[in-house]
């Protein structure tokens, strides 16, 4: 059974006694992880689940649009920095038929037709195509595991809009299993109202919570709850919340690009 899900690019963590950030605070990242993992855009749920990859991903990259090389190059250097933080196998392929996520970068005269290859008819998702500079889509299992995806970029208005490398960090980090946009969630990538463009500290946090070990696909809000303690013991055992700060800048496309 597959089950379909779309998001969109918007601008968008306890410890203990000691921390300096209220981003740091165990309850600021438990209610920021339901926030955005567990919460949906554009699709409302009673019973949400986390959603998340169990097996490798696979890039198929397809370009009509600009420098194609340079694109590859930022998307892969952001793959790689995911890679590196959720233990991910993520690599690209040359072939379709091997590839479960689809990254298309195009024109914004082109989108409706990338829409309509890669995820389907546009009229389902008119909302999203009217609001979005760039559009994610994936679908999962009856396990809750993602198995498949696309995203599709409008590079010209992507750059129109000063949103291009947003569009890069943003759309594939959601792709992971961190769909939703909060404005409550602070610093983040995934908050309407934030200036950040890159993976902050405390995206690097819910992105390691993630993948925890000690969460699995398929849990609701009270089985993560529940779940959350061991989550942020094992954290804080490997200084990844204390250290989360240096931590987010390695193998970063931020400082690839030296800003």
């Amino acid at each position: 059974m597959t089950r379909f899900s779309i998001y969109f690019l918007a601008f968008t963590i306890s410890f203990h006694a000691g921390a300096t950030e209220p981003w740091q605070t165990d309850s600021y990242i438990q209610d920021s992880f339901i926030k955005i993992a567990l919460e949906r855009e554009y699709k409302e749920t009673n019973n949400p689940k986390i959603i998340r990859w169990n097996k490798p991903i696979k890039i198929f990259f397809e370009s009509e649009s600009g420098d194609s090389v340079f694109q590859k190059e930022l998307l892969s250097v952001h793959a790689k920095h995911l890679s590196y933080i959720t233990d991910l196998s993520i690599e690209f392929t040359n072939d379709p038929k091997e590839a479960n996520l689809f990254a298309i970068f195009t024109t914004y005269e082109n989108m409706e037709n990338k829409v309509q290859q890669y995820i389907g008819d546009p009229e389902k998702i008119r909302t999203a195509l009217d609001e979005a500079i760039c559009l994610g889509n994936f679908r999962r299992n009856s396990r809750y595991e993602i198995t498949r995806g696309s995203i599709i970029i409008p590079v010209d208005y992507a750059r129109e809009k000063s949103r291009f490398l947003d569009c890069i960090v943003e759309e594939i980090t959601q792709f992971l299993g961190l769909p939703n946009d909060s404005k409550d969630v602070f610093p983040s990538i995934f908050n309407d109202v934030s200036i950040d463009i890159y993976l902050s500290p405390l995206d690097y946090i819910l992105l390691k919570a993630l993948y925890s070990p000690y969460l699995t696909p398929g849990m609701d809000v009270k089985q993560t709850k529940k779940a959350f303690p061991q989550v942020l013991a094992d954290l804080h055992s490997k200084k990844e919340i204390e250290n989360s700060l240096k931590n987010v800048q390695k193998n970063s496309l931020k400082t690839y690009l030296g800003d």
